[in-house]
């Protein structure tokens, strides 16, 4: 590809640098893989995240949680099932 990148003088964006994770919403992401670990599927595919899930995640883990941060666990949930329901 860096071949093929000197030659045409395009960028290609493989090539690039990856954009590095917010620091500051990190802790959001990792709740999000751990409830993401644990959902359940039917014939249509992977379950939502539910409240229920959110609160006795936080409750089993005592980690605290904020009304933002359950906001953001759901916008990234929503993204997934797009993705995998496709």
């Amino acid at each position: 590809m860096l071949q093929v990148e000197r030659q045409t003088g395009r960028k290609i964006e493989a090539l690039e640098p990856p954009t590095p994770f917010p620091l500051l919403v990190s802790h959001v992401w990792s709740a999000f893989v751990a409830l993401n670990s644990s959902r359940g599927s039917g014939f249509n595919g992977p379950s939502p995240i539910t409240f229920e899930q959110i609160k006795a995640w936080k409750e089993l883990t005592e980690t605290p949680v904020e009304p933002w941060e359950i906001e953001a666990i759901g916008r990234l949930d929503l993204q997934y099932l797009r993705v995998a329901n496709g």
